[in-house]
């Protein structure tokens, strides 16, 4: 064995050797893996089913896709359904107009490749169901997502959003779209004090709203509870919604990518712009939203100004906010605050005697402001010197378009914010004698006279932001005006006190 090895190795064997060899390897090539040395049972492994596989099999019908967050004169949104469609040709696409689109889209939907997309005018028609006028009834499927103008399916992206989506059904799940920086705000809407206000989370992950461009998906069945989730501005007026019922909205890592960009021209950009404006102007309206607070600290209001009418009407005894079970509008608040400034720099000017009455010196005590529901501001004057003070002898609007009037019915004044806006101060004239204040001829459910040592001497109190003259013994004089204990009975009834 050992010589004929050594003769393979130089090469030193016969034809017929070598062929034996060759066949005999070949043979055994053929023969050795048909044979079991170590026969193994085989183990049958049950397929798992779970929410990835569900998702990944399954999504076409678990998602409906809806474009509602595009400028109908210019967009993107043919191409961005074109994406969709190409990637996901089962899956239903609804495309929500606020009227009869204009231009046209670049589409057919009788395109059989197009038979799933439908699109959705939602303007008033005499002829239209109930039903054709609610998005949520072409709506079908167990999610929705809500995708913006200009953007393009990454597939893997989908399935981890929907993933998310089912990993947790009672939140929201927003993922961004191109190069766009989202935005994570929690949001207090504040009903009593007619407020929105915005905050930065600095988790960045659990939010009330999503700022940024972005797309978000949320179970059919919670868009079904709230008023109107399709309203303009989109999403903004959807996340107020959710914000109210603590539904959160979770962002997830991942991006859709951007398609062609648009509105880039400066007048599409300003028209998008005021469109914009408008929806929420209504929306606010709607909602008697009268300040926002950004999350960077800017105020914006929404309520009236010196040119417009205040925002409650005529008050009949109770003011209507009340009755609503709120505070005046800040607007309004703010406005009574900068007309008592004008007037107590009017009147100290001029030398006369004057301090903070009932409700503002209630106000004072209390908050260092005007009470919050407080529908004007008093002040005290002594009657001896309503001839120091021009404007309270010939009236009407000073140089700076505050009006100046008497009272029709009773010896006292008001001053109005505006000719327009007429929030106003009041000026109670009260006269001595025998060591008591009387009020001048003039009668208020809440006024009556009083000692004339409260005014020996006055005092100064913090009243909104500055300085103001106050009866020496703020808490007396109170109790005497409006019943013993004021202080703690106006901390405990707010309102009643005044309107029982």
């Amino acid at each position: 064995m050992k010589i004929i090895l050594h003769r393979l190795l130089r090469g030193r064997l016969s034809l017929k050797v070598y062929v034996f060899i060759i066949s005999f390897i070949v043979l055994c090539g053929y023969i050795l893996p048909h044979y079991k040395f170590y026969p193994i049972a085989p183990v049958t492994v049950a397929p798992a089913v779970n929410s990835h596989t569900r998702v990944t099999k399954h999504l076409s019908k678990l998602v409906t896709l809806v474009f509602r967050q595009f400028e109908e004169f210019e967009n993107d949104v043919a191409e961005s359904v074109a994406s969709f469609v190409g990637a996901y040709p089962n899956m239903q696409i609804l495309i929500l107009n606020q009227s009869p689109q204009y231009p046209p889209y670049q589409f057919s939907t009788s395109n059989n490749t197009l038979r799933n997309v439908k699109i959705v005018s939602l303007d008033l028609k005499l002829d239209s169901s109930p039903n054709e006028l609610k998005p949520l009834s072409h709506i079908s499927t167990e999610y929705v997502l809500f995708v913006p103008d200009s953007t393009r399916v990454t597939r893997r992206v989908l399935q981890q959003l929907l993933l998310a989506a089912t990993s947790a059904p009672t939140q929201g799940t927003a993922v961004g779209v191109g190069g766009s920086r989202l935005v994570c705000q929690q949001v207090k809407w504040n009903f009593v004090d007619w407020t929105l206000q915005y905050s930065k989370d600095a988790s960045g992950k659990i939010c009330d709203a999503v700022q940024g461009q972005h797309a978000v998906i949320f179970k059919t069945s919670i868009l079904h509870t709230l008023p109107d989730p399709f309203l303009f501005p989109f999403p903004e007026s959807l996340y107020l919604q959710t914000a109210v019922r603590k539904i959160k909205i979770q962002i997830i890592d991942g991006k859709f990518s951007s398609g062609r960009s648009v509105l880039k021209t400066p007048i599409s950009k300003q028209k998008a712009s005021r469109r914009q404006r408008e929806y929420r102007i209504a929306l606010y309206k709607q909602l008697g939203v009268k300040a926002v607070v950004r999350d960077d600290g800017r105020v914006q209001w929404y309520g009236c100004k010196r040119e417009t009418q205040r925002c409650f009407p005529p008050v009949q005894g109770t003011p209507s906010y009340i009755l609503s079970g709120r505070n005046i509008p800040p607007c309004c608040r703010r406005n009574i605050r900068r007309t008592a400034a004008h007037v107590l720099r009017a009147l100290l000017q001029a030398g006369a005697r004057c301090w903070l009455e009932t409700t503002s010196l209630l106000g004072a005590v209390v908050r260092g402001d005007l009470l919050p529901w407080a529908e004007y501001a008093e002040i005290g004057i002594h009657s001896a010197d309503l001839p120091r003070v021009s404007w309270l002898q010939r009236g009407g609007a000073d140089n700076d378009g505050f009006v100046w009037e008497r009272a029709t019915k009773g010896h006292y004044y008001r001053v109005a914010y505006s000719a327009t806006n007429r929030v106003y101060v009041l000026i109670l004239p009260f006269t001595p004698k025998n060591g008591t204040m009387w009020p001048a001829d003039w009668v208020m459910a809440h006024q009556r006279e009083f000692s004339e040592r409260h005014l020996h001497p006055l005092a100064q109190i913090q009243f909104a932001g500055r300085q103001a003259p106050a009866p020496n013994d703020a808490r007396a004089f109170l109790d005497l005006k409006l019943g013993a204990n004021s202080l703690e009975r106006c901390q405990k009834i707010g309102p009643k006190l005044i309107y029982p």
